[in-house]
C-alpha cells in the first residue's frame, strides 16, 4: 500500500497503542478480548486507529505502513509495527518492547490524534512520552497483580518498578480506567479522573441455553499460562470424574500457551477412563468459544488470586448461562452468588470437584440475569467514551 494513503493529523480521534492484530479473529486474553469489543462497539462518527503488531497466522502485511481494515462493520487505520508469534514461548524481549521499538522506529509515520489510548504500563509510558497529548490509560490487572510469584510477567524481576511508572502514567493520564473495583480506589488518589469499569459480554454471539445440549460438559477458557493454573483444573476434573465414574462428566480445556505440553503429559498420566473425557481444543474464535459455553453445563476458573483485573471469561461464561465455579481471588466483581449463579472455592481439588457438580443443578436464568447490565453496546461507550466528541462533527 503507498505510503501516501495514510491518516492525516488530526484524522483518528482515538489511537490506540498495544499489541493487538486486528486481522486476528481469535482471541484468548483479556485485552485483546477489551480491543475486539472497542472497535466493534465504538460509537459510530468515531475515527479510530491502532499502532499494533503483526501476529502469526495473519495474512502478510509490511510493517510501518497504514491499511485499513473493517472490524464490526466499521474501517479503521491500522499500522503494525513489530512481528510476534504468540503461539511460542516469548522469549527473552517481552512482545511489549518489540512494540516500543516498532512505535520508535515508525514514529515520524504516524499522524497526531485527538487521543492517544495505551493498555500497558511500559507502552504507556511511552506512548505518553512520544505523543503528549491527552491519554487514556487502560489497567487491567489487580494492585501488584503482575509481581506476584504465580505471574509470568517480566515486571515480576523488578520489584516497585511497575508501581512507581504506573503511579506516574495515571497522574499524567487524562483520564484513567481501571478494571478492578479494589485497585481503582488507590489509583483514583493519583489522579481524580479514574473510573472504575466492569468488563463485559458481546451479544451478537452470546446465546444463552435454558437447557443445555451437555450438562456434564465442563469448559474451561484462558491462556495456557501459570498465573490461570489450568493443571488444577484438570486435577479437579480428575477428581470429579473419578469419585462419580456413573456420571458421564466431561471437560474441555480452550486456549493456548506454553503450559500445553505440560497438561498432555498430566493428562496422559491419568487413567485412561478419566483422560478419555479431557479434550484441549486449543485456541478457537469468539464464535466457537460461545458455542461451547451454550452447550456445556459448568464453566470451571481456576487462576491465582491477585492476577485477574475484572476477568471477562466469567463474564461471558455467565451471560450464556453458565453457572460458574471459581477459585478465590478470581471473581474479582463479586458476580457469583453462591449457590446461586455458582461457587467460589480454594485451590483444592476435591472442593472444586464438589462445587462443580453441586453447580450444574443451578438455574440458568439466575445466572445470567447476574450479568445482564454488562452487556458491551452500553459498556464500551459508557467506559470508553463518554465526553468524546468526534473530530468528523467537532
Amino acid at each position: 500500500m503507498r505510503d501516501e494513503d495514510a491518516p492525516a493529523d488530526g484524522e483518528i480521534d482515538r489511537l490506540v497503542v498495544q499489541q493487538f492484530d486486528p486481522h486476528r479473529t481469535v482471541t484468548i486474553g483479556g485485552i485483546d478480548t477489551c480491543l475486539r469489543g472497542f472497535f466493534e462497539y465504538a460509537p459510530e462518527g468515531v475515527r479510530l486507529g491502532i499502532v499494533g503488531v503483526h501476529e502469526a497466522g495473519s495474512p502478510d502485511e509490511p510493517l510501518g505502513v497504514w491499511q485499513r481494515v473493517h472490524r464490526g462493520g466499521r474501517e479503521i487505520w491500522y499500522m503494525p509495527v513489530a512481528r510476534i508469534d504468540t503461539s511460542r514461548p516469548k522469549g527473552p524481549v517481552p512482545y511489549s518492547l518489540r512494540l516500543v521499538a516498532g512505535l520508535l522506529r515508525y514514529r515520524r509515520r504516524i499522524p497526531k490524534p485527538k487521543e492517544v489510548q495505551a493498555h500497558r504500563v511500559d507502552v504507556g509510558l511511552f506512548t505518553r512520552l512520544l505523543f503528549r497529548g491527552p491519554l487514556v490509560y487502560c489497567i487491567h490487572t489487580q494492585e501488584r497483580g503482575l509481581l506476584g510469584p504465580t505471574s509470568d510477567s517480566y515486571w515480576r524481576f523488578t520489584g516497585s518498578l511497575h508501581e512507581r511508572i504506573d503511579r506516574m502514567i495515571a497522574r499524567l493520564a487524562d483520564r484513567v480506567i481501571v478494571f478492578n473495583p479494589a485497585y481503582a480506589e488507590k489509583v483514583r488518589r493519583w489522579n481524580p479522573r479514574t473510573i472504575s469499569a466492569p468488563t463485559w459480554f458481546d451479544p451478537a454471539i452470546t446465546q444463552p441455553a435454558v437447557e443445555p445440549e451437555d450438562p456434564y460438559n465442563v469448559v474451561w477458557v484462558g491462556r495456557l499460562e501459570v498465573p490461570k493454573d489450568p493443571a488444577l483444573a484438570v486435577r479437579a476434573f480428575a477428581h470429579l470424574a473419578s469419585t462419580w465414574p456413573d456420571e458421564p462428566w466431561t471437560l474441555e480445556v480452550i486456549g493456548s500457551g506454553t503450559l500445553r505440553t505440560a497438561l498432555e503429559e498430566q493428562i496422559a498420566a491419568l487413567p485412561p477412563a478419566v483422560a478419555g473425557r479431557i479434550t484441549l481444543r486449543g485456541r478457537l474464535g469468539p464464535a466457537d468459544v460461545s458455542e461451547a459455553r451454550s452447550r456445556s453445563g459448568v464453566f470451571l476458573m481456576t487462576s491465582h488470586a491477585g492476577y485477574e483485573g475484572f476477568p471477562r471469561v466469567l463474564v461471558e461464561a455467565m451471560a450464556t448461562g453458565l453457572p460458574a465455579v471459581v477459585t478465590e481471588g478470581a471473581d474479582t466483581g463479586g458476580l457469583v452468588t453462591e449457590g446461586v449463579s455458582g461457587f467460589v472455592r480454594g485451590r483444592d481439588a476435591a472442593a472444586l470437584a464438589e462445587a462443580v457438580r453441586a453447580a450444574r443443578g443451578l438455574d440458568r436464568a439466575d445466572v445470567a440475569s447476574a450479568v445482564a447490565e454488562l452487556s458491551a453496546p452500553q459498556v464500551v461507550r459508557d467506559v470508553f467514551f463518554r465526553g468524546l466528541t468526534p473530530a468528523a462533527s467537532s
